[in-house]
């Protein structure tokens, strides 16, 4: 992944965004994208986190879309790289896994990402009715671009910029532990 990719999600302070490869690995993420995502086991995998997270099913407001939706982006790539060891071991796992993902699996839906809104439902800061686009990254075959947008001036633009805050928060708490445990070891 270039540099550039990485410093241009990062000044988007404003909108969550992050890099998806083929399998639907979470490549990178800017500090809002994390802050979103906060409330899974891990922000790694969108396929792990729709189908085997627990938290998927509360995150996803609308989760049988969301469901339908990454099988049919998996079987778009799988499409794309038949040949790919990584995204036959995303699907191997998950058919293991979780029976609705070798259900939805067996229907061969085919749909990559494109333009839609999505209904999510953050554990601290509620409900999200975002819009979201992905794009092509040129430089890198077959990864996306996934950026998060609210309407100006509404519900959800408040809840991204609380997540903001929350997301530079936990930094400058875990600092300000971190001074104090070094004066008590100096004395």
């Amino acid at each position: 992944m270039s540099r550039q990719l990485l410093e241009l999600m990062d000044g988007w302070e404003h909108t969550p965004a992050f890099v998806l490869g083929p399998a639907l690995d979470v490549l990178a993420g800017n500090s809002l994208a994390t802050a979103l995502h906060d409330g899974f086991g891990e922000f790694d995998n969108l396929a792990y986190m729709v189908f085997v997270d627990p938290a998927g099913r509360e995150f996803y407001q609308e989760w049988e879309r969301a469901a339908h939706s990454c099988v049919a982006e998996l079987r778009a790539a799988y499409g794309y790289d038949p040949d790919s060891e990584r995204i036959a071991e995303v699907v191997k796992e998950l058919s293991v896994l979780s029976e609705e993902f070798a259900d939805i699996w067996g229907m061969h839906e085919v749909k990559s990402k494109s333009q839609e809104g999505k209904h999510l439902k953050h554990p601290q800061v509620g409900d999200l009715h975002i819009k979201f686009a992905a794009f092509t990254v040129n430089g890198a075959p077959h990864q996306q671009l996934v950026v998060y947008q609210a309407e100006p001036a509404s519900q959800t633009a408040a809840a991204f910029e609380a997540l903001r805050a929350m997301a530079t928060a936990p930094k400058q708490a875990q600092a300000a532990e971190v001074i104090p445990d070094l004066a008590a070891n100096e004395l």
